[in-house]
């Protein structure tokens, strides 16, 4: 049928025509090439001639595709015609919805609303991927911003612009199929469908079944769009509507299905059990007998990769037959392996992948037997091939079976975290990936995958997992080194665990048994022996055993009465095993004469433990027990350390009792017993010695505290062999000093004797080395050889003495700056670097102790300038960079502590430690003027003033407390501070070093100190520059002035009192624009209080101004007038020239 149309809209214009009611597809192609230009579709053009008989125009309605240009909305081809010129964005989306569905007039909303689905739909029909994706996208989000929009009409717009023959012959009927499919999956996810009408749903399944007979990508697309579809689509409106469309082509046998339509029929049954039960599906697919190897191989057998909702189903289709179903499947892969084709692999994986996450409770036992070996070597395989392939896949199908491997990597994490609920089952399902690679992490993307598995695993499985390694480190090989350390590393992580905390019997148990296999030689039965006849697992893995012993020890030790319990039962373990017969000739390290005489002494420890009330008595032993147990390994101990403990605990027990003034008190010892444990390798002893410290700290006095800070004394080296060696006694200090002035003269002596004796030591081998060189070359080896005639030497002679000349001289010139960076420390030097940067790192834990335990005014300020200095010195130096971050981290724990005062404080310290500090930033060390290897970069630099500023702030805060700032001793510092800073272009201080003030939420003296600050805008006194930076720092800090000023009333008008001076001072005097500037922003802050002022202030900014252009003005004039000028002598000074050239012719010719 046809109808007369007034105006046809194409492309913005208008003409008369008639359109037919079924487009040619021609036609459609001609809208697939507009999209794929770039262009959104346009409706075509359509010329005819009128026929008479024809009724009369219709109205325009939705229903009826003819539309005139007066019913649109004209602002729709502005939108088209930017969507023609920019890709999909959510602004013209919105642009486009709010045309359609805020426009009043209904009838130009429904014109402008066909028009705009018109041109949308065609587009889905194009033959460009991009296109047909853009045209979707707004589709789907007009049906579901725009309730008007009727999805019936839509469908019926699509029948008509995209009509398809039922042949579907050529590449037409192709396309207009894909465009349907589309838009018909568009209207599924509106919410108008989700009310389940029921002529909604007959009409678009409609349109989806007819494709189920189509080409094998088009079945492949609808079938997707209806398995997912089913989800929202109640059971009666199914079987009434949809399943009479879909039965024609599912209920067929297997051999008449692709996966495509097999895959459908499985969502029916999965998604409407009710509708089509498992027996009616298998008679459908067998009416005989079942054959589930003719499935398998229907998905196994393709050369297509899925998506995973195929697999899906099939998986939840197999662990819903249970047992058996699933052993078929495995037997049937089994019967497959090695497979080839990558899409099988993706069905294989991806299968079992969905087995373990849908498998139910009931029938998880069921999936050991899906894991067979082949099965697991197959597995492993994979995702070895998928974590080893780090470059580009050379194949699509590679690529996809790659992140299908990533994803049973997760689905085995997933699965243990909230799926498997039978805890055996989760231990022999890693027990069998273990068998077959037991670092499983070497083949498994996924970072710390063997880690995830077993933080799942319980207790009893955790124990067994545990038993697994240990029973498996004696069946190794001795060459497979790297099998060994690893079972032994996750020995000590499983021990170390959270969950076996709490079983302290068992981790008992465990650290005896690696307490004998570290200390003793052990046989094929775990026994103690003598060397010869220790087994392979002892010789190999005794030293591992022993750190795994020490490291584990002390795990999550909850103070020091309970590692002195600890302690006590592993002592008393180890001295009842050294007890046993010819026990010394088992051990590895065989205890000397000296250990065999203090061990009398922890015996009677043993015998007698300390009180828990007893702090002292309970530090002393643990010290002497751990301390003992180490000397019994092969740690660098030395004895006389455990002697020390001995005497020093008889001495600290006996003053408890008594005070006895001795020389070397018992902390000092003590003190010195802590550094010297934390010289050794290993974490156990940083953790030991916290643990100990932690009681020992409020015993100690200053001079502990003086004894630690000086290891972090960056000028000195506290491990080198001098300063040991110039320990001495009193008595050799009084009797050198007896016998300096003796001495003073012939050491000068001996010292300049030493000096010019190199010197003339260096200056012979100089002399020798120019002598050979010039000296003939048969005769260099006598002493009294001829030396060179130099009358008789020829030209290339010249050149070989002059070339040993300079290499005589080369050999002995000093070496420069840069060859003395280039030089690499020795390997010696380097190992003690290492030690004393990490003895450091350990010392700054005893001080964390010290300031968390005694936050006294002399600690805190002596761990804050010594902790600072250590910051300072590193922050230049990349080799040192783990100790400035230690240090930084100790300073802003630092930062963070008040200081506990006395009664009456005495607040001369902190002046002291203010002043040390400011003065760092103008003092160089040691190196920076002797040693330039050390070269800050400006961050650096800028990082430490920063700190230094904080530090600063902290001081002046913690001196001011809690009376009144101007009264506090720190107050006066303060101000000459300022006044230095003002007067002088170099200064101590910064405008951070204020601005850090300023953030302090403690300090009181804000208010004052903007007081101050304002004080010092004073054109007259003041330099422009430091008034700009006080200006700047007011109007940055304005909000905290303003709390601040809140509470000081006075400090409030003094300042208001400075600012109006400063605003008069500057209506007579000159000014720079950046202060003007800065001061409107604060007078601007200040509201009607300061509005005079702000007004003022303007018209003297205005002044300014004007003065300013004048001023450029009169100076653009006068260079002008200068150039005008130039010019006038320079065409002088040409005339003249060529006046003079004229006459120099004139006489030339002459």
């Amino acid at each position: 049928m046809k109808a007369k149309a007034d105006k046809n809209v194409t492309n913005g214009g208008t003409i008369k025509a008639e359109v037919k009611r079924e487009r040619k597809r021609q036609k459609i192609l001609k809208l697939g090439e507009d999209v794929e230009a770039g262009r959104p579709a346009k409706i075509l053009k359509v010329s005819m001639k009128e026929k008479p008989s024809e009724p009369e125009e219709k109205e325009n309605t939705p229903s009826n595709s003819h539309l005139k240009m007066s019913q649109i909305n004209k602002a729709v081809f502005v939108i088209f015609k930017k969507i023609q010129a920019s890709p999909l964005n959510q602004k013209m989306i919105n642009s486009l919805v709010v045309l359609l569905r805020d426009d009043t007039n209904i009838e130009q909303r429904t014109a402008t609303s066909c028009y705009v689905l018109k041109r949308l739909v065609r587009s889905t029909g194009a033959d460009d991927l991009k296109a047909v994706t853009l045209a979707a996208s707004y589709i789907h989000c007009i049906l579901s911003a725009v309730p008007a929009i009727d999805s019936l009409e839509v469908l019926e717009t699509l029948k008509r612009d995209l009509a398809v023959s039922s042949q579907q012959r050529g590449k037409e009927d192709s396309l207009a199929a894909v465009g349907q499919l589309i838009t018909a999956f568009c209207i599924l996810q509106t919410p108008q469908f989700a009310k389940a009408e029921a002529k909604l749903v007959s009409a678009v399944y409609q349109i989806l079944a007819t494709q189920l007979k189509g080409r094998e990508y088009l079945v492949s697309m609808c079938a997707d769009i209806l398995a997912d579809s089913f989800k929202q689509l109640p059971a009666a409106i199914f079987e009434e509507y949809v399943w009479p469309l879909l039965q024609p082509q599912l209920n067929k046998p297997l051999g008449a299905l692709k996966v495509y339509t097999c895959d459908l029929l499985l969502a029916v049954h999965l998604t409407y059990p009710s509708i089509l039960g498992r027996e009616q599906l298998i008679a459908s697919l067998w009416p005989k007998k079942p054959v589930f190897e003719q499935l398998f191989e229907l998905y196994i057998s393709g050369s297509t990769i899925h998506n995973d909702g195929v697999y899906a189903r099939l998986a939840i289709f197999l662990t819903n037959g249970g047992k058996d179903t699933l052993i078929a499947w495995q037997q049937f892969c089994d019967s497959k392996h090695p497979l080839k084709i990558n899409a099988s692999k993706a069905c294989v994986v991806q299968v079992l992948a969905h087995i373990i996450l849908n498998v139910e409770q009931r029938e998880e036992q069921y999936i050991l037997d899906i894991f067979t070996t082949s099965c697991v070597q197959f597995l492993l395989q994979e995702l070895s091939l998928s974590k080893g392939d780090i470059g580009e896949a050379k194949k699509p199908s590679q690529k996809e079976l790659r992140e299908i491997c990533f994803k049973l990597e997760g689905s085995l994490v997933l699965s243990f975290e909230k799926h498997l609920q039978n805890e055996e089952i989760k231990l022999q399902l890693l027990l069998k990936l273990l068998d077959h690679r037991l670092q499983l992490d070497s083949v498994i993307s996924l970072p710390r995958f063997t880690q995830q598995l077993i933080n799942q695993l319980s207790v009893d499985s955790l124990q067994k997992l545990y038993d697994y390694y240990k029973n498996l480190l004696s069946s190794l090989d001795e060459e497979d080194r790297v099998n060994r350390v690893h079972c032994l590393n996750q020995m000590q992580i499983l021990l170390q665990h959270s969950k076996l905390d709490q079983e302290i019997k068992w981790r008992q148990k465990q650290l005896r048994h690696l307490l004998v296999a570290g200390l003793f030689y052990l046989d094929a039965d775990n026994k103690p022996c003598e060397a010869p006849k220790a087994s392979a697992f002892s010789r190999h893995c005794a030293a591992r055993c022993e750190e795994i012993f020490l490291g584990s020890l002390l795990h999550k030790c909850s103070g020091l009465p309970a590692l002195c319990q600890l302690l006590q039962k592993t002592l008393s373990y180890l001295n009842k095993e050294l007890g046993k017969p010819d026990a010394e000739s088992k051990l590895r390290s065989p205890r000397n004469k000296a250990l065999q005489n203090v061990w009398k002494e922890v015996e009677k420890l043993l015998a007698n433990p300390s009180k828990e009330t007893d702090f002292v008595a309970q530090t002393f032993e643990a010290l002497i027990l751990f301390v003992s147990l180490s000397l019994c390994t092969k740690i660098p101990l030395s004895v006389t350390v455990l002697e020390d403990l001995v005497i020093c605990r008889k001495n600290a027990l006996e003053t408890s009792t008594k005070n006895a003034n001795e020389e070397l008190k018992w902390q000092d010892v003590l003190t010195d017993a802590l550094l010297q444990l934390l010289l050794q390798t290993g974490h156990f002893w940083r953790e030991f010695v916290n643990l100990v410290g932690t009681a020992l700290i409020p015993h100690l006095e200053h001079a502990n505290l003086e004894q630690i800070l000086e290891v972090l004394n960056m000028s000195k080296n506290p491990l080198s062999k001098k300063d040991e060696g110039e320990e001495d006694s009193d008595d050799e200090i009084e009797e050198e000093e007896s016998q300096e002035d003796s001495t003073d003269d012939s050491d000068g002596e001996d010292y300049s004797e030493e000096d010019v004796g190199d010197e003339e030591s260096h200056l012979a081998q100089i002399r020798e080395s120019v002598r050979l060189a010039l000296v003939n070359e048969d005769d260099a080896e006598e002493d009294g050889a001829s030396s060179v005639d130099w009358n008789d030497v020829d030209e290339e002679q010249g050149e070989r003495l002059n070339a040993a000349l300079e290499r005589s001289f080369q050999l002995f010139r000093p070496k420069s700056r840069k060859a003395q960076e280039k030089e690499r420390p020795t390997k010696s030097e380097r190992i003690d670097n290492t030690r004393l940067l990490h003895f450091r790192i350990r010392a700054l834990d005893l001080l964390e102790l010290f300031i968390s335990k005694k936050p006294a005014q002399s600690v805190i300020l002596d761990v804050l300038c010594c902790v600072f200095q250590v910051y300072r010195h590193c922050s230049g130096d990349a080799k040192l960079q783990s100790l400035r971050e230690a240090s930084l981290k100790l300073l802003k724990k630092l930062l963070a502590k008040n200081i506990e005062f006395e009664a009456k404080p005495d607040k001369t310290p902190i002046l002291e430690a203010i002043e040390q500090l400011m003065s760092s930033s103008e003092e160089k060390s040691e190196e920076d003027y002797e040693d330039s290897k050390q070269t800050t970069n400006r961050q650096a630099k800028g990082e430490v003033a920063i700190w230094r500023d904080k530090c600063f702030a902290y001081l002046i805060c913690q001196g001011s407390g809690a009376r009144e700032p101007k009264h506090s001793a720190v107050w006066p510092m303060l101000v000459e501070f300022l006044d230095l800073w003002v007067a002088n272009r170099r200064s101590r201080l910064s405008l951070a070093s204020f601005e850090a003030l300023f953030q302090s939420s403690q300090w009181q003296g804000i208010a004052p100190l903007a007081v101050v600050l304002a004080s010092h805008l004073d054109v007259k006194k003041t330099r422009s520059f430091r008034r700009a930076q006080i200006l700047k720092l007011i109007s940055e800090q304005f909000r905290r002035l303003e709390t601040a000023f809140r509470d000081h009333s006075s400090s409030s008008k003094e300042f208001e009192t400075q600012l109006a001076r400063y605003v008069h001072q500057l209506e007579t005097e000159p000014c720079s624009p950046k202060e003007l500037k800065l001061l409107q922003k604060i007078l601007a802050q200040g509201a009607q209080k300061r509005k005079k002022l702000l007004e003022s202030i303007q018209v003297v900014a205005k002044n300014s101004k004007s003065s300013n252009m004048a001023s450029k003005q009169q100076q653009q004039v006068t260079e002008d007038n200068m150039e005008a000028e130039d010019e006038k002598q320079a065409a002088k000074g040409k005339q003249l020239k060529t006046k003079k050239e004229k006459e120099v012719d004139k006489k030339t010719k002459k």
